[in-house]
Formats: structure tokens, sequence, C-alpha cells
């Protein structure tokens, strides 16, 4: 295990939870962004929250890395 598999592996948590969506899924279960003004921020649930909006915006970055890593792959296998 090196370095490497372990960014990707990071970069690959980090594509899952940058599709989930939030009002098919997220809202359903109690973890979407509007449950969270009921929440102080400090608490667990609220970070997690919060974490979650925010790779959601973490989409350009996440294609460009995507295709940093597949590029990677595909020149050293």
């Amino acid at each position: 295990m090196s370095l490497w598999s372990i960014c990707v592996s990071f970069l690959l948590v980090l594509n899952g939870f940058a599709i989930l969506n939030e009002r098919r899924f997220l809202a359903r279960y109690g973890w979407g962004y509007d449950t969270m003004h009921n929440l102080p921020s400090t608490s667990f649930k609220g970070q997690v929250i919060g974490m979650l909006h925010a790779c959601t915006y973490a989409r350009v970055p996440l294609i460009f890395l995507n295709t940093v890593v597949i590029a990677v792959k595909l020149v050293f296998g």
C-alpha cells in the first residue's frame, strides 16, 4: 500500500460523496442541508452534512483529478 493508492482511495470516496443526490437520497433520511439549520454546527451530524454539501461544489476539481489519475494509470499501469 503506497501513498498513491491512499490518494486514489480518498479520491474515490470523494467521488462517492459528490454524486449523492441531496433531495432524493439524503433528505429522505434526515441528512439534507435543510436539516442543518436546526442542528448546532459543532455536532457530528452537522459536520457530516456540511462536508457532504461541500463535496457537491467540488465536482469541477474532481473531474480534473479523475482525469489526472486516469492518465497516470494509462501511462504507468
